[in-house]
């Protein structure tokens, strides 16, 4: 492959290039500054989505391979959605204000308690995809 001398490339960047993740969080400033994080290491993000019915149609319209969802969103809770997209084998990071979210551990690859850090939100998606079933 090549790549202009003048571009420093992170290898592990580009194992998150081009996979298609779902955003689910409510909070503007938040679900903003997560997509921004995910696209600067060239993911494929839909949404963010700050309802389960948006997510829904987001995931009908373009299936994700990992989605990043807030568990507790404004007016409802995100377990059933969480259920879906692990039955839809879709890889779940969760995350969550709670150190011990209202869903099954079951049902997500991760849980990210907030507040948490860009970089360790990335190190647990490197870690999500290397496991997770390509669609």
């Amino acid at each position: 492959m090549f790549l202009p001398s003048n571009r420093r490339v992170d290898q592990q960047q580009l194992s998150l290039e081009g996979v298609r993740v779902l955003v689910v969080e409510d909070t503007w400033h938040v679900a903003k500054a997560l997509k921004a994080a995910l696209e600067q290491v060239g993911m494929d993000v839909s949404g963010p989505a700050a309802t389960t019915v948006e997510a829904r149609r987001l995931i009908a319209e373009h299936m994700p391979r990992v989605a990043v969802v807030d568990v507790n969103l404004k007016h409802e809770m995100a377990s059933g959605l969480i259920e879906e997209l692990h039955d839809q084998g879709v890889c779940v990071v969760v995350v969550s204000g709670y150190a011990l979210p209202p869903i099954s551990t079951d049902k997500f690859a991760v849980l990210l308690q907030k507040p948490f850090s860009g970089s360790e939100l990335l190190s647990a998606l490197r870690r999500v995809v290397a496991q997770a079933p390509i669609h």
